[in-house]
């Protein structure tokens, strides 16, 4: 009686790590098959989440973001890439922040229901000091102009 419970019990243990190993391989399986990218960071919005991430750019650095915008909507939405300056106060002259050559859709656009949009942004800081700005996505209705969603110290990224 006692090795049959044995046996159950190791039988059980046995299948759930055979299980549990199964199930982590196909999520890492999952994972990895994101879009290669040579950019410096990847960063994934969804349409249901708050679209922006805080960066910082070191002076004299170049930095590319490899931005996939998911519309999980079934309508389409109007989007719009924008920054937001943390510090300094006042973006310094030589700073850019524009659509990177070689980006598969525009900074601007529409994404039909259950598609995703890939926008590069580079941003190049050619100051003396670092910035801190915030990277984001804007969403509208189709028809509505990006425009008037823009909020204090947001800027779009033409």
């Amino acid at each position: 009686m006692k090795k049959g419970i044995i046996a159950f019990i190791l039988l059980l243990v046995v299948s759930l790590s055979i299980v549990s190993l199964y199930t982590t391989f196909a999520f890492d399986e999952e994972t990895a098959s994101l879009n290669e990218s040579t950019s410096d960071y990847n960063i994934i919005y969804s349409m249901m989440s708050d679209s922006n991430r805080s960066i910082v750019v070191d002076a004299m650095e170049e930095k590319y973001y490899d931005i996939v915008l998911e519309n999980v909507y079934d309508s389409n939405v109007r989007y719009g890439m924008y920054y937001y300056l943390s510090s300094p106060e006042v973006m310094p002259n030589c700073v850019s922040i524009t659509l990177a050559e070689g980006s598969a859709d525009p900074v601007e656009g529409i994404i039909k229901p259950k598609n995703v949009k890939s926008v590069s942004i580079k941003v190049t800081n050619n100051s003396d000091s670092k910035i801190y700005l915030t990277i984001g996505a804007l969403i509208g209705f189709e028809n509505g102009l990006i425009e008037d969603l823009v909020r204090d110290g947001e800027v779009l990224i033409k």
